[in-house]
């Protein structure tokens, strides 16, 4: 077939292609902060320029203005990456950033499905180099129909305006014979040099970040045809104004002033140190961690524009979406203090976890919906502060998928804040000291753990601590004293028994923490039944997310009027709730929870004496009266319990004081027992198939099933609209998705997951569940059939 002019083709009907490509490399390349290895810029920006290159076919161009039918002949990802192959080869570029451009290329529209970088090439080079067989290789026929001497016209175009890229003063002839003496060149990129192209972690972060600045750019420029949204800028002193708001006629007390000296000593630390990429911030719980490293990470990026540089985005990560919603309040608050009312949109402060809706909404009124632009520019984080979990963060990384390393280029030059990061699964720490080491110097990624329990993820000499004298702030707080109950077991029903007498003698709030939602069901039961007088009140994910964030809401208004109630919940309640108790008590667990579960004792030192928080070994029990099973057992494993236990048996009762310490020998004892899974050495190896299989932050478990439950008009009414789009056979899967995005918020706000009874219709991934007294209670949430539901670890 004759070949187009290569100057008339297109990307999208009226995007002209050589306009379309020159627009997405120059992006690509400004996605990537300045921060980073030149490389990673230079892969962004040849990635773009040739991702798209083979829609210069008669056959695609065909497909996209005409027939809009595929052929075989469509496809254009192989043949770009041909031609992005040959021109790295002209650049001499070495070997490693060939590979990273030539895949970034073949893959941006899927996923890095191959065990090692060589593969993808090795494979193309076996479709091209069949010289013998009867029929011409499709490449061959797509190659023999592009107008190579219009591109090689653009090419030196190009070349002449982005001289930093190193491109050469003249091209060599672009031919199909030299592009395929290119490809099949097996002298200077055999097997043997392939196997050892990429030689660092570092490597193959800068592919991952390069490859992720297309993705992302080249999807916003089609989604916004072509428009691009701008940064906008931020005060440096929003937390300083929003304290003078919301604090500024309030007298302080001890610990009021304490975290102020400890906010300063961080601002003082991190601008000292600003150049540094590795810190730690180690403090006590309620010492003001969010605000306080939010007013000095807002003041490094302030530092930043000021000499020169591209403001870094800020990145505050947490482990669970159930605190997300807190803590992007807070952030919220701190930016509606101001005259503009920034918090209200997107484009500076983004909320993203699986379960937002995805509206995007900027300085201008605009509003991109959830299903079209609004999903994609939050999916790819294009906001100046984003509040987000560790899995959308690390699975930017750590992935083969496309739809999460298309956030991978943002991550370069980012400021990453990561809260409670002791709850990132030990077997991990190595692999991520090892990539957040490379992030650094790949990507000028700087990374922040923040933690009151000082895990050993980085090593000695690895990390700058922002809080030096945060052993002080410790040893001066007396809040809180754990007394642990672990000599003798106990069943599950004398402690509730006890808890009974206690609180029959008593008006104080109490906080009850179990390791099982059947066991709060059991225990909460039987404080009502014993107790009825009492507000008490159930939490566990047997509740739907909007019923669990109402009784949160009532929790934290019942203790703020002083009006006493008991909360008897899973640990959900640890990870960052503000919540404060006189007294708590605890099923055994890990260290880290427990001292995370202290946390939510007494929080504000507002009590005259500290607080107390109870340690117990409960059992669950058997028809025979003997004791059960340990209610730890199928959640946490049995080395953090083995050591927790070591730890904890030098005596009674430990002052908050301790809890450093404890920390300390708790992490090291872990350590020494606990095997590293080296995911770190599949990423450098390109084996993401491996990767993908090891690298699972949230463990499948054992299954489960979806279940929307029903109440009230409202809930049915948003269940019909779910199953309309499901019922609809008008719609291609994709077009179901982008419906159900409006709604996905409302949706899972009401979903909760059980274990089976198995789904009556496998192909339904979710199933109603009408609100009776037999099946769902307000109170409690999810009531199981009469069979003993299976235990889980519940966040």
């Amino acid at each position: 077939m004759k070949p187009l002019p290569f100057s008339s083709t297109f990307a999208h009907p009226g995007d002209p292609l050589p306009v379309h490509l020159e627009r997405v490399a120059q992006r690509a390349a400004a996605s990537i902060a300045p921060s980073a290895q030149p490389e990673v810029r230079r892969i962004a920006f040849l990635a773009g320029l040739f991702h798209d290159i083979g829609k210069a076919t008669p056959f695609f161009q065909t497909y996209l203005l005409k027939t809009k039918k595929k052929t075989a002949l469509t496809p254009h990802a192989k043949s770009g990456a041909v031609l992005a192959w040959w021109y790295t080869g002209v650049l001499d570029l070495a070997l490693w950033e060939r590979l990273a451009v030539f895949i970034a290329v073949l893959r941006h529209h899927g996923p890095l499905n191959f065990d090692s970088w060589r593969q993808r090439l090795e494979s193309v080079r076996m479709e091209l180099d069949e010289e013998d067989e009867e029929d011409e290789p499709i490449l061959s026929q797509q190659l023999a129909a592009m107008d190579l001497a219009g591109i090689h016209e653009w090419l030196c175009r190009v070349a002449e305006g982005h001289g930093e890229f190193a491109f050469p003063p003249a091209l060599p002839p672009l031919d199909v014979k030299s592009v395929r003496a290119a490809l099949l060149d097996r002298k200077s990129a055999g097997l043997t040099q392939l196997r050892k192209a990429f030689q660092t972690l570092e490597q193959a972060l800068g592919f991952l970040a390069g490859f992720g600045g297309l993705l992302a750019v080249d999807k916003i420029d089609a989604a916004l045809q072509g428009q691009m949204l701008q940064r906008p800028p931020l005060p440096e002193k929003l937390v300083a104004t929003f304290k003078d708001r919301q604090f500024g006629q309030r007298g302080q007390n001890a610990l009021d002033e304490r975290r102020e000296r400890i906010a300063a000593t961080v601002l003082q630390t991190w601008l000292k140190h600003a150049g540094e990429p590795l810190l730690t911030l180690t403090a006590p719980t309620g010492s003001g961690k969010t605000l306080t490293i939010l007013d000095a990470a807002l003041a490094v990026r302030e530092q930043c524009v000021a000499s020169g540089t591209t403001p870094p985005r800020i990145v505050y990560c947490l482990p669970f979406t159930s605190v997300i919603d807190q803590n992007h309040g807070v952030f919220r608050a701190v930016l509606r203090a101001t005259d503009e009312n920034l918090g209200d949109r997107e484009d500076v402060l983004l909320k993203h976890h699986h379960l937002v809706d995805g509206l995007f909404r900027t300085n201008d009124d605009t509003e991109y919906q959830p299903d079209g632009a609004g999903q994609l520019l939050t999916e790819t984080w294009q906001s100046e502060i984003v509040v987000t979990t560790f899995y959308q963060v690390l699975h930017s990384l750590l992935s083969d998928r496309n739809g999460n390393l298309k956030r991978a280029g943002q991550l370069s030059g980012a400021l990453v804040l990561m809260d409670e990061v002791q709850a990132l699964p030990l077997r991990y720490w190595e692999a991520l000291r090892q990539v957040f080491k490379a992030a650094a110097q790949a990507l000028g990624t700087r990374f922040v753990l923040l933690t009151a329990t000082r895990p050993l993820i980085f090593g000695s000499g690895d990390a700058r601590e922002l809080l030096p004298d945060h052993a002080e702030h410790f040893q001066a707080l007396s809040r809180v004293r754990l007394v642990c109950h672990l000599r003798e077991p106990v069943s599950q029903e004398a402690f509730a028994m006890r808890l009974i007498n206690d609180l029959s003698d008593g008006e104080l709030s109490v906080l009850v923490i179990l390791n099982r939602r059947r066991a709060v069901r059991q225990v909460f039961e039987r404080l009502r039944e014993a107790l009825p007088d009492r507000r008490i009140v159930a939490l566990s994910t047997d509740l739907t997310p909007r019923d669990r964030r109402v009784r949160i809401r009532l929790i934290q208004r019942l203790l703020r009027q002083g009006m006493p109630c008991v909360v008897v919940t899973t640990q959900l309640i640890e990870a960052g709730v503000d919540v404060s108790f006189p007294v708590v008590h605890r099923d055994l667990a890990p260290l880290d929870s427990l001292i995370q579960s202290a946390g939510r004792c007494n929080r504000h030192a507002l009590e005259g004496k500290p607080g107390t928080v109870h340690v117990w070994r409960l059992h669950t029990d058997k028809p025979t009266g003997e004791l059960g099973e340990p209610q730890w057992q199928r959640i946490y494993d049995s080395p953090l319990i083995e050591v927790t236990e070591e730890i904890l048996s030098d005596r009674e009762e430990w002052a908050e004081r301790d809890f450093l310490e404890l920390s300390q020998r708790y992490f090291e004892g872990c350590w020494q027992r606990q095997d590293q899974q080296r995911v770190d050495e599949s990423l450098k190896a390109g084996d993401f198939q491996r990767l993908a299989k090891e690298f699972e932050l949230i463990p499948e478990g054992i299954p489960r099933t979806s279940l929307f439950v029903e109440n009230k008009p409202p809930d049915t009414a948003v269940w019909e609209r779910y199953r309309a789009i499901q019922d609809d056979d008008t719609l291609s899967p994709l077009e179901q998705e982008q419906r159900f995005r409006r709604m996905r918020r409302a949706f899972y706000e009401r979903v909760i997951q059980v274990y089976p009874p198995p789904s009556p219709d496998p192909n339904i991934p979710v199933q109603s569940l009408r609100e009776t007294g037999a099946t769902y209670s307000r109170e409690t949430g999810f009531i199981p059939p009469n069979q003993e539901d299976r235990p889980a670890c519940i966040f």
